[in-house]
């Protein structure tokens, strides 16, 4: 319902950073936004998959790209993790699909994709396509799981205006770190055509992994 909390259950959440330029960040984000840089000319891009098994949208895999932006801080409120501006969502289902895009305004890839995670050894990896035609290839490893909470600032903007929602996850076991030990394969897409694939890491400096949790979506704030 409008004004309620989202609440969707996942077996895996893998979100890997990548350095990308920052010419591309600039015009995936809206003007009233600023992706963040890691060095000069080098923004984030997030590539983050997860298998959703219950909850609001039912059971599901979603993709989503987004660009790191700074989040709202304001005196006493809790630290969010990161900033997040998704460019482009996709998901297994149309259920999952109306979830994004009715309910949280997120923008979205409008048919269905297929999300292929395989875990073992310590590394979960994540094959996204749509129609038999490769999206991408995500790959991220474990390094010490424990249990988490964790908040992220997430923006939205449409016709009707630009929006915020407090994201939380919370999950059995976490693990995060920057060992480089990850990687990314882009292929030519609809849903990546906005991104100088050359030019972006192959690498992640970042790779987190959430298992058996939850993420809760506030409702949507306007800005």
């Amino acid at each position: 319902m409008p004004g309620d909390r989202g609440h969707y259950y996942f077996n895996h959440g893998l979100s890997c950073l990548f350095e990308m330029p920052t010419s591309d960040a600039r015009r995936l984000v809206p003007s009233h936004l600023q992706p963040l840089e890691v060095q000069h000319e080098r923004s984030v891009l997030s590539v983050t998959a997860f298998d959703f098994y219950g909850g609001d949208g039912g059971a599901f895999q979603e993709l989503v790209l987004s660009v790191l932006v700074p989040p709202l801080v304001k005196p006493g409120d809790r630290l969010p993790k990161a900033g997040l501006y998704p460019f482009v969502v996709a998901t297994s289902t149309e259920v999952g699909r109306r979830e994004g895009v009715d309910r949280w305004r997120l923008p979205h890839l409008m048919r269905n994709v297929d999300v292929v995670f395989t875990e073992g050894d310590g590394r979960l990896s994540a094959a996204a396509s749509a129609g038999g035609e490769p999206i991408l290839e995500l790959t991220g490893t474990s390094h010490r799981f424990e249990p988490a909470e964790l908040l992220f600032h997430t923006f939205m903007s449409d016709a009707g205006g630009s929006y915020k929602a407090d994201v939380t996850l919370r999950g059995e076991s976490y693990s995060e770190h920057e060992f480089e030990r990850g990687s990314l394969v882009i292929h030519p897409h609809e849903m990546t055509e906005g991104l100088s694939r050359d030019e972006i890491a192959d690498a992640p400096f970042r790779e987190q992994w959430m298992k058996k949790g939850v993420e809760v979506f506030a409702p949507l704030e306007a800005i």
